[in-house]
This record gives C-alpha cells, sequence and structure tokens, in this order.
C-alpha cells in the first residue's frame, strides 16, 4: 500500500501535514522527509513497520501538505517538530531522518535527547554540505522564484539517471516515480527552497556536539551516495552509541533503491533499541 490519508494539526502558527498508522502501545516511530522531500518518500514503507508500532511520517514546514510560510531555517524546523510531537502527545518516539532531516533531527536531538529513545540518520551530514556551486544555485534559485520549484522537473527528467534511481524506478515503477517527483516540487514553497538550500551549505556544524548524545543511533548510508559516505562514517564515529550501516546497491534514497536490504536495517535497529 502506498497512499495514506493525510491527517493535519494546528501547529503553533502553521498547519502540519502526516500520515499515520499502526496504534501500538511500544515507542512509535517519526520519520522526517529531506530537501524538495514530502511524506510521499516514506508512503510504501510505513506499513512494514506499522504491526509493532505507531509509525507517522510528517510534512516539514514548505514542503508537501504542510503550511507555505517562512522564514525557513533548521532551527525552525526542530521548533516545528517538538510543537508537533507535543500535540500528538508523544512523550518519546524513534526518530528517523533523511538528508536535511537528518540534519534537523540531529539538532532535535541535541536540543532535548530525553524526547527520543533513539535515531536513525539516513544519508545526511552533521556538517555543512556544498552539492552545487553557488553559481549554479544562484540559477536555481532564479527558477523557482520566478517559475516555481515545479520548473525544476524537466531538468531532471533530462539528466541521464544512474542505476540507483533506475533501481527505484523499478521498485516504482517509471510513471510513479515521476508522479511523485513533480507532486513534491508543485507543493513545495519556493522561498523554502532558496532558504533550506542556504542552510544546508552554512548551518553551523554539530559534528562535535554529538559525542554528548548517549542514546542508540544507527547511521545508514547507501554505497553509491558519494558526497554523504565521509559524513557518515565521521557521524557514527563520534556518536558515543554510534553505529554506520552502509546499504548495497543503494544511493540517496535506499528506502527504494534497495528496499529490502534498508528495511532489515531499521527492524534491526527498532529491536534493538529499547
Amino acid at each position: 500500500m502506498s497512499d495514506h490519508v493525510s491527517h493535519f494539526l494546528e501547529n503553533g502558527h502553521i498547519q502540519t501535514a502526516y500520515n499515520e498508522i499502526g496504534d501500538n502501545d511500544t515507542i512509535p516511530l517519526v520519520l522526517i522527509h529531506g530537501f524538495t522531500g514530502s511524506k510521499l518518500d516514506f508512503a510504501n514503507q510505513l506499513n512494514w513497520f506499522a504491526q509493532d508500532r505507531r509509525v507517522i511520517a510528517l510534512d516539514q514546514r514548505g514542503h508537501g501538505e504542510s503550511t507555505n510560510q517562512g522564514p525557513y531555517d533548521f532551527y525552525g524546523l526542530v521548533h516545528d517538530l517538538f510543537g508537533f510531537l507535543d500535540q500528538m502527545d508523544i512523550k518519546q518516539c524513534h526518530l528517523l531522518g533523511h538528508s536535511m532531516g537528518g540534519m534537523v533531527a540531529m539538532r532535535a536531538l541535541l536540543a532535548e535527547p530525553h524526547r527520543f529513545a533513539s535515531a536513525i540518520l539516513m544519508d545526511t551530514a552533521a556538517e555543512p554540505l556544498t552539492l552545487f556551486p553557488d553559481k549554479i544555485r544562484e540559477q536555481l534559485n532564479e527558477i523557482v522564484i520566478e517559475k516555481g520549484c515545479e520548473a525544476l522537473l524537466e531538468g531532471m527528467r533530462n539528466q541521464t539517471q544512474n542505476e540507483a534511481v533506475k533501481r527505484s524506478m523499478d521498485y516504482l515503477g517509471e510513471a510513479e516515480h515521476w508522479r511523485r517527483i513533480r507532486v513534491k516540487l508543485e507543493q513545495m514553497d519556493p522561498q523554502a527552497f532558496v532558504e533550506l538550500g542556504a542552510c544546508l551549505g552554512k548551518a553551523p556544524p554539530v559534528l562535535e556536539s554529538l559525542k554528548t548524545l548517549s542514546l542508540p543511533v544507527t547511521v545508514v548510508v547507501g554505497e553509491e551516495d558519494t558526497p554523504f559516505l565521509k559524513p557518515s562514517e565521521l557521524m557514527a564515529a563520534a556518536l558515543p552509541l554510534g553505529r554506520l550501516v552502509t546499504i548495497p546497491d543503494a544511493a540517496h534514497s535506499p528506502q527504494y533503491e534497495n528496499p529490502q536490504a534498508w528495511r532489515a536495517v531499521i527492524e534491526a535497529h527498532l529491536t534493538q533499541s529499547p
């Protein structure tokens, strides 16, 4: 099953959209998507874990069906996450953060570690990342401000697709793969693209601070996700209870590029954590 009913709650000055499945009394699993993503990024995966626990995927501010309202920065997204957990009456959860969602998750873990039983940091980094040269990023910003984020879709379609993306298409089907990307881009606030894109490259690092965390953390990275391989090693080494798992035949979205291997890693983490 990949279609879930969207729920909405008032979260401070915004409305947060989320999917929820399962009602077991065990500690829930909360999943946070990355930059230009949404809860759609976990649409096929929620059912895998819902037999044993409550599973929730939310849309961060400026993404998906949540409110498009700035300003946008990582600590604002952390504030939104805590507000969401409060409104949902979730006293403690397992937290999975993917890419930018992992950057938000780390800052949440450091701010209020008692609220989390464990964490999974997936294809992310504790230090700033420069994925595009400044000139390219400025050009992309101009495009989305003028035409909306969906204007990026044509360029994405015209790129040569790597093997990991082809595996994702094989899993979802090519039409569904591109439909989800189109929906996510259409829903995203262009201002969120500009401001959070800047945060990815300039947010203060938190790598040294990770040494203070005493909860179990699994760092997950696709073996083909080159920009995130070294950052993942550094995070796992810094975390006192950190463990690094590299997923073969996967890049930035292993939940689709090698779904069964990814599922096994997440299930092992949840089984081994309190």
